[in-house]
């Protein structure tokens, strides 16, 4: 009885550190870069944009499919960074 209570006791603290493990992450901000850094796309730990920052050099000189496909770009990359410390945090969790 005392080796099953250890084992719950030592299952109940590895839950509670998951728990803060994913609420920390959770927390987190994710940032990707394009342009030579100029423009910085934010997101949260689920991918969801949160800003978008354009520097004006990047606007004056850059047109309209060129500054459309670097601010993705810089989503993307904050998508991959906010992805790979989701894996990290949780090795083998299936893909959204």
């Amino acid at each position: 009885m005392d080796e099953a209570m250890a084992r719950l006791e030592a299952l109940m603290a590895t839950a509670r550190r998951a728990e803060e493990a994913v609420a920390e992450w959770s927390a987190r901000r994710f940032t990707g870069r394009a342009d030579e850094g100029r423009i910085e796309a934010t997101t949260d730990a689920l991918g969801v944009l949160l800003d978008l920052r354009i520097h004006p050099l990047s606007r004056a000189r850059l047109d309209a499919r060129q500054l459309a496909d670097a601010i993705t770009s810089a989503i993307v990359r904050a998508e991959e960074a906010a992805e790979a410390a989701r894996n990290a945090l949780v090795p083998g969790l299936p893909h959204a």
